[in-house]
């Protein structure tokens, strides 16, 4: 499986992360303008235009995903916003 990093990007501040640059761009998960702790980054350099599986795998672990279709639901848009954030209130994580 892979995805352009532009897709994760523009899904991720679509639902409800919160965009920084630095070194990479970091992406914070915001509910009521509170940051929740979960949180992930993407790379500036050209290599890494489109993200592969293990790349996938690390980033489906820190955003607190189960399986790699729950990340793929969630760039491709089938997992809203509040789809993701009731699924961190299951997990007891919000």
């Amino acid at each position: 499986m892979q995805f352009d990093r532009d897709d994760i990007e523009s899904s991720l501040v679509f639902k409800g992360f919160f965009k920084e640059y630095s070194h990479h761009r970091y992406f914070y998960h915001e509910v009521d303008g509170r940051r929740t702790g979960i949180s992930t980054h993407t790379s500036h350099g050209s290599q890494y235009k489109t993200y592969g599986d293990n790349l996938l795998k690390q980033m489906r672990k820190q955003l607190r995903l189960e399986t790699t279709r729950q990340l793929s639901d969630l760039i491709k848009c089938p997992m809203t916003g509040e789809d993701y954030k009731d699924f961190l209130r299951k997990k007891g994580l919000l």
